[in-house]
């Protein structure tokens, strides 16, 4: 079975920048996890960062992870994923799965996600970190 294709919204990646003793840091470090972020969720990585003083090397970080790039405008954004998120400023996470192709949106934020609408419409399997490790181990 090749690399499982996740991708990770912004609070996964600083949940592992915060706890080595985590779910989130527990994927980034498994080699049979392919990670894929955006540059959007690199940008807010490094704001939090900033803001709550936490040493981030983007090589560390994001060196263990592939980065796209969405190439879509904020208009184009909500226009197209506003219906699976409560909030317009989180529609660029599943747009990101979406481009990834990722079969796997890992967030610790799953109720601001519609995640029945995301699994029947776009095929994405929305879970907290924990969740997908459990799912791991029983596959």
């Amino acid at each position: 079975m090749g690399q499982i294709k996740v991708f990770l919204d912004s609070d996964v990646v600083v949940s592992a920048l915060l706890s080595q003793t985590g779910a989130s840091y527990e994927i980034l470090k498994n080699k049979e996890i392919r990670k894929i972020t955006s540059e959007t969720i690199k940008v807010e990585v490094g704001e939090v960062a900033k803001r709550l003083n936490i040493s981030l090397s983007n090589k560390r970080i994001f060196g263990k992870m592939e980065v796209i790039n969405l190439k879509l405008n904020k208009a184009r954004l909500v226009k197209n994923y506003l219906p699976y998120v409560l909030d317009e400023e989180d529609s660029h996470v599943v747009a990101g799965a979406t481009k990834a192709n990722s079969r796997f949106l890992l967030t610790h934020n799953i109720k601001h996600y519609h995640i029945e609408k995301i699994k029947r419409d776009l095929e994405i399997i929305t879970m907290k970190p924990g969740t997908f490790l459990q799912y791991l181990r029983s596959s």
